[in-house]
């Protein structure tokens, strides 16, 4: 077999090898050049620390605050670029995030931006109405037994309770000792059912107010509930909901933007995926 180290190319390929490891060892790793250390300051930069600084405390700085913006900017920009000279932004998580961040800022502003008016407003409240509801707010007192207590005997005391007209403190000495409120004052339904369970507040929809109702059950055990006063849900008017409205429709067109943005982008790429992500993209 042929010795390999006579062909020519890898004779040639073993002297650029030498050369390499020869400057490398006589003047070292590559530093950064003049360019990489030049920190450029002008009047735009002033203007957009002067803007910054005001908009964060509502003022223009002074003098002396000026000057430490200033230096801390330069500090700052020193650091920077340093960190770009060795190379601490290349496999950085945080890096990486922090540029995909600014992208996304950028592409929200590629979209020519819309002026959302009353008409449009209108348009989606009218398309989405039945989601912009009030939920039912309750009050009501509750005496908790337990799950082993007889359905019959709740409902004999629950009977006596509405014609003997029981006072509130008499009738939760009947009970057990909980940590469940045992009076609830206009409280909204999906918040009566984070605290009693799901389900609990439609049971209550159901009762009429002024009298004992029960046994009701709930996730702990069964309940004896006099129920006070109910206002039911409704459906808020376009006045309530306008400014919720015109967040989302902004919202709405930013991510279009972004979307755009990106599809665009995308196409400019020659994209391969390998191994298990060629398998996931083909599925």
């Amino acid at each position: 077999m042929a010795d390999r180290t006579r062909n020519p190319v890898v004779q040639i390929a073993l002297l650029g090898l030498l050369i390499f490891l020869a400057l490398f060892i006589i003047y070292g790793p590559r530093e950064p050049s003049e360019s990489d250390r030049v920190i450029v300051v002008d009047e735009s930069d002033v203007a957009q620390l002067i803007a910054g600084w005001q908009r964060t405390w509502n003022r223009l700085p002074t003098r002396e605050e000026l000057q430490g913006i200033l230096q801390n900017h330069v500090k700052d920009e020193v650091l920077y670029q340093e960190a770009l000279n060795e190379g601490l932004d290349r496999n950085s998580a945080v890096v990486k995030r922090a540029l995909i961040s600014q992208m996304d800022l950028m592409a929200e502003g590629q979209g020519e931006k819309r002026n959302i008016g009353d008409a449009d407003i209108e348009a989606y409240y009218n398309l989405r109405s039945d989601q912009y509801v009030s939920p039912a707010e309750i009050s009501f007192k509750q005496v908790y037994f337990s799950e082993e207590a007889e359905r019959e005997m709740l409902e004999n005391l629950c009977a006596n309770w509405n014609s003997n007209m029981v006072d509130f403190e008499t009738a939760r000495a009947a009970g057990k000792a909980t940590m469940l409120a045992p009076q609830v004052l206009e409280l909204r339904s999906d918040l009566i059912d984070r605290e009693f369970g799901e389900g609990f507040a439609s049971r209550l929809l159901e009762l009429e107010s002024g009298r004992w109702h029960g046994p009701v059950p709930s996730t702990f055990g069964w309940h004896l509930v006099y129920l006070d006063t109910l206002i039911p849900s409704r459906r808020l008017a376009l006045s309530e909901v306008r400014d919720d409205i015109l967040q989302q429709l902004e919202y709405e067109d930013k991510e279009a933007a972004k979307e755009q943005f990106y599809t665009e982008l995308m196409q400019q790429y020659d994209i391969t995926y390998k191994g298990m992500a060629k398998e996931l993209v083909n599925e």
